[in-house]
């Protein structure tokens, strides 16, 4: 198993939008990390790197075709309401999350649209998720956290020795399964990360099963708010563009 690699999703529309941005700077920059790549179409379409690979999404994961094609049509209703009601939009990087636990012990989810500026040092992803730590992530306290950055980590155990990750994305990933993602507030998957959060920030003191959870801030929300909060922190600015769609 790999020590840390990146992990992003997309499919061939939204490279030719702005993945292929994310593709050109991760090999400008010389990135350390490889990068996995969970497309739902051919893997044959995409540029050849050796420290890129790409994955069927479809193939590694087939709850995620189940709920897209279960949801499609709900989900076109709901998008011309809200962006925030288009549960099938947001529910790859889920099951990207989820299967890039098979390939590293850490692992750093970026979105598509994000563009990596300079080359990132392996002392900086130390920092950013230490070992005892599940998940680093950008909380919003008040608002829904932005899930453009998150880093997971396969080492922490809870007090039965069990992977707490595997326990985090069972729950994580049920919003998916069984369409629970409809009880939410909002249909994203950052809406299903904060609701995973809540209970095992919550049962992590009463429960065997979520003890020793451990989450690492990032940014400076609670000091200066900014929606944009990676583009204000300079811990990781100076290193990645969170460019928000095609902008």
């Amino acid at each position: 198993m790999i020590k840390k690699i990146f992990v992003t999703t997309f499919n061939y529309s939204l490279f030719e939008k702005y993945a292929y941005k994310l593709i050109d700077s991760f090999i400008k920059t010389d990135q350390q990390l490889p990068l996995y790549c969970y497309v739902e179409d051919d893997v044959e379409l995409y540029p050849k790197n050796k420290n890129i690979f790409y994955l069927n999404l479809y193939k590694e994961q087939p709850s995620c075709f189940k709920f897209v094609e279960r949801n499609k049509q709900r989900s076109q209703i709901n998008s011309k309401v809200s962006y925030l009601l288009d549960s099938v939009r947001f529910s790859y990087k889920v099951f990207a999350q989820s299967d890039a636990r098979k390939y590293s012990q850490q692992f750093f989810y970026i979105d598509s649209d994000i563009e990596f500026l300079k080359k990132i040092p392996i002392d900086w992803f130390n920092e950013c998720l230490p070992q005892d730590t599940l998940i680093s992530i950008y909380d919003r306290i008040g608002y829904y956290t932005e899930a453009g950055f998150v880093g997971f980590s396969n080492l922490p155990l809870n007090n039965k020795k069990q992977k707490l990750l595997d326990i985090f994305f069972n729950q994580y990933t049920s919003y998916y399964i069984y369409d629970l993602i409809y009880s939410l507030p909002a249909f994203t998957d950052c809406h299903a990360l904060d609701a995973t959060r809540s209970r095992f920030m919550f049962l992590k003191n009463y429960t065997d099963d979520h003890s020793n959870y451990k989450e690492k801030i990032l940014g400076n929300w609670s000091k200066k708010p900014n929606l944009n909060v990676m583009d204000h922190d300079e811990f990781i600015n100076k290193y990645i563009k969170h460019r928000k769609g095609n902008k």
